[in-house]
């Protein structure tokens, strides 16, 4: 009769240890998020779930691409940093400039930004704006531009609305990558 007392505290103890460690992760190291919508397109689809990791959130660096507590719309949203604390942001004809340098982003489609102009019959992908920066803030935008609800409309975002960053897409198995 002790012993099996003794098993069942045993297995109570265990199973709140792991309750505890998994409420642990999920609180202070990963974010599980569905995406919702094509504004991410094509880098995430929509519906694609994936983990997101809530470490080291101080660091956060250009196109790191990042979910946000959008205080606006009452929402999580997912996008990607373009723009930095204090730093002056154009886009003119397509071209990203930074502090009036010229900036590359390689992690754009560029055959699919071709067939969306095409498909549109429009000249530009990104419309041509000029945005200053404040201090803590971020600016972010979608990868799919045209059909992106981001600092465009809402503005810049303070760096403590920022949740979580980088991660790994583990459904649908087809969409399985890493974010970042």
């Amino acid at each position: 009769m002790i012993d099996l007392n003794k098993k069942r505290i045993k297995d109570v103890i265990e199973f709140l240890i792991v309750c505890m460690g998994v409420t642990f992760v999920f609180r202070f190291a990963i974010m599980p998020i569905k995406v919702d919508g094509s504004s991410m397109y094509p880098t995430l689809q929509d519906h694609d779930y994936a983990f997101m990791s809530r470490i080291d959130l101080n660091h956060i660096e250009r196109f790191d691409i990042v979910t946000l507590n959008c205080k606006k719309l009452g929402n999580i949203i997912i996008k990607r940093v373009i723009g930095l604390p204090g730093e002056k942001i154009v886009y003119k004809d397509d071209q990203l400039y930074i502090n009036d340098e010229k900036i590359e982003e390689a992690f754009l489609d560029i055959s699919y930004i071709e067939q969306v102009k095409k498909d549109y019959n429009i000249s530009c992908f990104t419309e041509d704006f000029e945005y200053t920066i404040g201090d803590d803030e971020i600016f972010v935008l979608g990868d799919n531009r045209l059909n992106s609800l981001d600092s465009r409309l809402l503005g810049c975002f303070k760096e403590k609305d920022i949740l979580s960053k980088k991660g790994f897409v583990l459904f649908p198995f087809k969409n399985m990558k890493e974010v970042d």
